[in-house]
């Protein structure tokens, strides 16, 4: 990718002033004066934390029901309100695109700064060179695809594949009910404007028909689930039930991540995810999934603008409803497109009439908070040159939202370490000089209070968005919502069976919860601060963070 001349950094500034009214107009912060939760009690204690932070952090010395009392780490925001600030939201009118883009400039007309943080996005630019997002059928040639090409949907692995040794995934039961699914999106800004695509491009995947959700009165009520991967998700990727994602150093003690592919597994987390997807079929619902535009089985060469991928969301439910744009091959084996596929799905209703919840992992998680700003806020181009708002979808059928190690309390949220220090001026230079917006700014914070509910999955050292930042957001909600936290760290299928568990059984029952009207789901762990919720975690560990004398054992001993 193109470097940046200094005569163009010296431009940085003028930039920012011609256009800082109109990114402020566009940033739909619609900041409201709220009761603020009292600071959280003082951490009193110190303790080491494997993957993937490899550190020691802070954390609540906390009685554990087998005796005695332990150090329970958890990761803190970095970015603090300065302690004369009298703004009225300061994670939401200090980090609005139009903020995040003129520290951007100011850090461009430092070489130093530039120099510093251009090197972290051309990792980051597609093709994102941080993992391979093109693994599946590299170990078994059977679901290989060319993504970007006409693709004969009999290629495309089934859940009936994961029925083999020794993958005997619980997802292979769900065949019949299955249709492979193709739908027709348009490039999205950095291919339209830095590389000059305009061919259209094709998202995959799977929708799986569900036999309806109990609503507690002997009834069953047809409800939609649009499951969002997170970042190199493949959704017909195979995993290794024995893999794991890291290894132990012998001689330090700290993590050292596996590359993949490797000899028995494609992409990592993909057993976990497909066991989500099932989880919720068994509930009732009907559930979608398909791969982001850039990874897997999708066309598309950028795989980072989760702006965009929000937006795909309601391009998806359209060509469900209408026909228009896709394909899909049925559990019978027939391939229908265009008119013969309108009505198929969707349980014979309308896109904005049946019951939809949108969920998100990771980087799903922040493509599935714009898809939520974009219906109950507003839908503003960030990543155009000149970004420009248009009001909300209103689709009054989207009942709330399922995030899973969440990124939608937004910039404000990183966390006190050394590799997120420099966040907030890499996300603004991808957006203004690359139009692309990844991680999102605070407009998806700001809209939460319009939001019906959301439910929220978190490791207690999660990178992406601290443990504060998940609590900010579900403070905004009005209606029904759970936090639900773990002793582990951002990646979910590293932590505990017991955590997997209880996590799934309460995404489920939050799911249920929300399409049937419920005021509130009996079960979830009571708290009322942060030090109350980090206790809420049972006494188990991700593996390489457990509390040690010494380093432990490698996974793959």
């Amino acid at each position: 990718m193109s470097k940046f001349s200094a005569a163009q950094r010296g431009l940085a500034a003028a930039f920012a002033a011609l256009s800082i009214a109109t990114l402020a107009a566009c940033s739909s912060t619609g900041s409201t004066q709220r009761t603020a939760r009292a600071a959280p009690p003082l951490t009193n204690c110190k303790a080491w934390v494997g993957t993937d932070r490899d550190a020691e952090i802070p954390g609540y010395l906390l009685p554990q029901a087998s005796g005695g009392s332990v150090c329970v780490p958890f990761l803190q925001t970095a970015n603090k309100p300065p302690v004369n600030y009298t703004g009225s939201d300061y994670y939401v009118d200090e980090f609005t695109d139009a903020k995040l883009k003129t520290r951007w400039a100011a850090c461009k007309a430092d070489a130093a700064c530039f120099k510093r943080i251009d090197a972290q996005m051309q990792r980051w630019l597609p093709p994102n060179k941080e993992r391979a997002t093109r693994s599946t059928g590299v170990l078994d040639p059977s679901g290989k695809i060319d993504p970007d090409g006409l693709v004969d949907l009999k290629q495309i692995r089934r859940p009936a594949f994961f029925a083999r040794a020794p993958w005997n995934e619980a997802i292979a039961a769900d065949e019949a009910r299955t249709y492979t699914v193709e739908f027709t999106a348009p490039r999205d800004a950095f291919e339209r404007i830095d590389l000059n695509m305009r061919d259209l491009i094709k998202l995959r995947g799977w929708y799986i028909e569900g036999a309806g959700v109990d609503d507690g009165k002997g009834g069953k009520v047809r409800a939609l689930v649009v499951m969002a991967p997170g970042g190199g998700g493949q959704l017909t990727a195979i995993q290794h039930p024995d893999e794991k994602s890291y290894r132990i150093d012998p001689a330090t003690g700290k993590t050292v991540p596996i590359r993949f592919p490797n000899a028995t597994t494609e992409t990592m987390g993909q057993r976990w995810w497909r066991d989500q997807l099932h989880a919720l079929n068994q509930a009732g619902f009907d559930v979608l999934a398909y791969d982001r535009r850039g990874e897997g089985l999708s066309g598309g060469f950028s795989d980072t603008n989760t702006l965009e991928q929000g937006e795909d969301v309601f391009r998806v439910l359209a060509q469900l409803e209408s026909g228009d744009g896709m394909r899909m091959l049925t559990p019978g084996g027939h391939v229908l497109e265009g008119p013969a596929a309108r009505g198929r799905l969707l349980a014979g209703m309308k896109a904005d009439t049946i019951p939809i919840l949108l969920g998100g992992y990771s980087r799903g998680s922040m493509s599935t908070a714009w898809a939520m700003t974009k219906n109950f806020s507003a839908s503003c181009s960030f990543d155009m040159p000149a970004p420009t708002c248009t009001p909300a979808k209103g689709l009054r059928n989207i009942k709330g939202a399922i995030l899973l190690s969440s990124f939608a309390s937004g910039a404000g949220y990183v966390g006190v370490s050394p590799d997120l220090s420099d966040r907030n001026q890499f996300l603004g230079g991808m957006a203004a000089d690359h139009h692309i917006v990844f991680y999102p700014n605070s407009a998806p914070l700001a809209g939460m209070d319009k939001w019906p509910a959301a439910f929220f999955g978190k490791g207690l050292w999660d990178r992406a968005e601290t443990v504060e930042g998940t609590i900010a957001a579900y403070d905004r909600i009005g209606g029904l919502k759970e936090i639900v936290v773990a002793r582990g760290p951002h990646s979910i299928e590293t932590w505990p069976a017991q955590d997997l568990r209880y996590l799934q059984e309460r995404m489920v029952a939050f799911a249920k919860g929300a399409v049937t009207g419920a005021k509130s789901v009996p079960g979830a762990r009571p708290w009322n601060d942060l030090k109350q919720l980090v206790a809420t975690t049972p006494d188990s560990w991700e593996p390489s963070s457990a509390p040690r004398t010494s380093p432990p054992k490698s996974p793959n001993q």
